[in-house]
């Protein structure tokens, strides 16, 4: 007959009755953390007047608009305004930045700092270097409208990249004083 209380088989046990025991105390302990990101639903929901900055005539400056969004539950104001600014201009004297079609940009809010992602397309626009100064501070002061936005970068489909074609976009755009 063999013996089954052999000092190997203690051992075996007392791992196996240690394990189940760290398992029970610890269920509790090893959740994942939830990290508490901003939401959208933070932002006011309603209407909320927004300045849109188109190129004036002579596309050495702005001509700026103010509409009025509707921002419904899950929507990102920011990205709002930028789709109604690449709707083009209602005003007189005031000119598109971009041409008719193109995707509106993701935008994401870090700190202060609005991130804006612009998708491939915005690589292949192949502009001169006054009409992507107007798309992208056109963009920029748009966004920097907004009381929580003191920056922005631009990123294209996620990258950081030197620039469009002429326009350095390695450094955040703020707003002059």
């Amino acid at each position: 007959m063999r013996r089954f209380l052999t000092l190997f088989n203690l051992l075996g046990l007392l791992v196996l009755i240690g394990g189940a025991w760290v398992f029970l105390y610890t269920q509790g302990a090893l959740q994942v953390p939830v990290v508490s990101l901003p939401s959208k639903a933070d932002e006011q929901l309603g209407q909320r007047a927004v300045r849109l900055h188109f190129a004036n005539a002579k596309a050495d400056g702005f001509a700026v608009e103010t509409r009025t969004i509707r921002i419904a539950a899950g929507d990102d104001p920011l990205e709002l305004a930028l789709a109604e600014l690449l709707k083009g201009p209602q005003a007189q004297g005031a000119f598109p930045i971009a041409p008719v079609g193109l995707g509106v940009p993701e935008v994401y809010l870090y700190g202060e700092m609005a991130v804006v992602n612009l998708p491939a397309e915005y690589g292949k626009l192949r502009q001169g270097s006054a009409a992507e100064v107007m798309l992208v501070y056109g963009m920029a002061y748009t966004l920097l409208d907004f009381p929580q936005v003191k920056s922005v970068r631009f990123l294209l489909e996620g990258k950081e990249v030197e620039s469009l074609g002429h326009l350095s976009l390695l450094e955040p755009i703020t707003r002059s004083q």
